[in-house]
């Protein structure tokens, strides 16, 4: 049990992240959504909210959840533990068993594929400039390895989003 708890303690930076990103979200959709009108653009996010299956609500909230993961492991100053890939690996599992599409679990997999292998050597560098020799070079790589795993993060949300947008339009115009 206390092995278990002590796995959990690992996650906190993620559930820190996770609770201080969802606030920002709410905050910000709902400052976007704030006055409704038919013209505005934001009726789209209004509209992908609406009658929302639940299915598809667990996807972007397990694409979300990546997405911060992702974050919390970038500025975490500890390494990377097996736990975190694990935890990445059950979400990116539990997208493609929600998801049920060949052609995006082979994305899916590559892209959490490539956060994971972005973060491992973000981490290598990062230990390296700790312990072994600051180099300023590494160190401007390593800002800009950030930058990409944080772009790169987003997309996959976005191509979450567009997955689930386009499924239910599909199923809308087939009914």
């Amino acid at each position: 049990m206390d092995g278990v708890i002590e796995q959990l303690l690992l996650l906190k930076p993620v559930m820190i992240t996770t609770a201080i990103g969802t606030v920002v979200l709410t905050i910000g959709i709902l400052l976007w959504c704030r006055s409704f009108s038919w013209n505005s653009k934001n009726i789209r996010i209004m509209g992908f909210f609406y009658e929302a299956p639940m299915r598809d609500s667990v996807a972007l909230a397990t694409c979300v959840l990546k997405l911060f993961l992702t974050i919390s492991l970038l500025f975490l100053k500890g390494k990377i533990e097996l736990v975190h890939i694990c935890f990445f690996g059950v979400l990116v599992v539990l997208y493609n068993l929600l998801r049920l599409n060949l052609k995006e679990m082979f994305i899916s997999l590559f892209n959490g594929l490539i956060i994971m292998g972005v973060l491992y050597v973000s981490n290598f560098l990062t230990s390296y400039l700790r312990e072994v020799l600051f180099d300023v070079k590494i160190a401007i790589a390593l800002v800009l390895m950030g930058v990409f795993l944080i772009l790169y993060a987003a997309y996959d949300v976005m191509g979450c989003i567009a997955s689930i947008v386009n499924t239910r339009m599909k199923t809308e115009s087939e009914a």
